[in-house]
């Protein structure tokens, strides 16, 4: 059973959400087997691309509907529009962490990283051009206050409390893209390389889904955000990040409890976070265990570089 903490705060009409002990519905004939394996304990730190379609709950039903590997026990503390500058001063984030027993801490950044924003048409960074209505400007990471700065102290703190961090790199927009993901990439992996941390690869599964699945959107109408199948798609790459184990074969509906647009958790209601056709959730899962398996491998490129292949398609908008 799902429950929540108290202690939420409001913060600029908005509601910070803390949601734990994350479960999905099981046959009856599971019980038995799933004591026998170990459950870990994550903490997803983010905000609305954590809380769109509850991906904390997503995650852990894919673990729990497979016959292998541990089981994933998720908790959320997300709040609407804020980075992770703002989760080390304020809302849930910070009192999760503190009460400790955390194997692993997902930490997720805004977007386009604090300072980002989206260049007037035909300009694109430093001035240059940029393609059609204009790119999506990737915000400094190494300003003061910014990405590098902000998770290299989260994972200080998630380290202090004994657990593994983990970086969740995010994807490009659906619009004109650029070289969002490109930049994407190789900040993720600069900051995973310096501080030893793993990246869980989610923007490039993305890069590789949109290529190989030209029916199967993975976006919202506004561009950014995930629809149901991007979630499962971000949650198959996480799980295969966090457990080394193949994703596919997983349940491809998955239930859960619904939040809303501005992240209020209905924990009165358990409905389906995912419902895809098992042939959309197959073709999901290789593709997320293919991303995070080709990463696992010596590759002879610099940490950080794209693949000639992705470096295409991401310049052909895919």
């Amino acid at each position: 059973m799902t429950r929540t903490l108290s202690g939420f705060r409001r913060v600029q009409l908005q509601l910070c959400v803390l949601l734990v002990g994350l479960g999905v519905l099981l046959p009856f004939g599971h019980v038995g087997a799933q004591a026998q394996r170990k459950t870990l304990k994550v903490l997803f730190i983010g905000n609305s691309y954590t809380f769109y379609n509850n991906l904390g709950d997503i995650v852990a039903g894919i673990s729990r509907s497979k016959k292998d590997g541990p089981i994933i026990d998720a908790t959320i503390a997300t709040c609407p529009n804020e980075d992770l500058a703002w989760h080390l001063q304020n809302g849930p984030a910070v009192r999760a962490l503190e009460k400790g027993g955390w194997d692993f801490v997902n930490i997720q950044e805004t977007s386009l990283l604090p300072g980002g924003s989206q260049a007037p048409a035909g300009e694109g960074r430093g001035g240059a051009p940029a393609r059609g209505r204009g790119g999506w400007i990737i915000g400094d990471p190494a300003r003061p206050g910014g990405f590098y700065e902000s998770a290299r102290e989260w994972v200080k703190r998630i380290r202090a409390k004994g657990a593994t961090p983990l970086l969740e790199m995010t994807w490009a927009r659906r619009d004109n893209p650029g070289t969002m993901q490109e930049d994407l990439t190789k900040i993720f992996d600069t900051l995973g390389n310096e501080l030893g941390v793993k990246v869980a690869p989610a923007g490039l599964a993305w890069q590789e889904a949109r290529w190989r699945l030209r029916t199967v959107d993975l976006y919202f109408r506004d561009g950014s955000h995930p629809l149901q199948t991007g979630s499962y798609l971000t949650a198959s790459v996480i799980y295969a990040t966090i457990t080394a184990h193949d994703p596919r074969g997983a349940a491809s509906v998955i239930m859960g409890h619904p939040v809303s647009n501005d992240g209020v958790v209905d924990m009165e209601k358990t409905v389906p976070l995912v419902d895809l056709p098992q042939a959309t959730a197959r073709e999901l899962q290789k593709i997320a265990w293919e991303t995070v398996s080709a990463r696992s491998k010596p590759v002879s490129s610099a940490p950080g570089t794209p693949s000639a292949t992705a470096s295409a398609r991401a310049a052909a908008g895919r």
